[in-house]
């Protein structure tokens, strides 16, 4: 897959993660509202919010990062099916992907190493 297919790929995540990421703080605003309709969540750095509130608030909003990334990344391969008619190209490692594999890199050497001295 060449740089044309990861370009490719690149702007239809973003044109799909706009209505996605707006739709998904609607969705969390609801969900809140509902959990705590005497508090709305307005700003988490206020002194007069309470912890408790706050890091339900962040947890429900990491909740909805993480949905939006995984419903961003399946449509924009969705659409890049039809329009291109391929496989999308596979994302990007992430750096725990890449540290293990550079882990594993390291422990094969050293195997073939000790391997070598027996």
């Amino acid at each position: 897959m060449g740089a044309g297919s990861r370009a490719t790929m690149k702007v239809l995540t973003i044109l799909a993660s706009i209505p996605i990421t707006k739709g998904v703080q609607i969705v969390i605003a609801k969900i809140w509202s509902k959990a705590r309709p005497e508090q709305p969540m307005t700003d988490t750095h206020d002194p007069k919010v309470k912890a408790g509130d706050a890091i339900g608030y962040a947890a429900l909003s990491a909740a909805g990062v993480v949905a939006a990334q995984l419903l961003t990344r399946k449509s924009a391969e969705t659409a890049y099916r039809k329009v291109v008619g391929l496989e999308p190209p596979p994302p990007a490692p992430t750096r725990v992907e890449k540290r293990l594999a550079k882990q594993e890199a390291k422990d094969a050497k050293a195997a073939a190493k000790a391997a070598q001295k027996k």
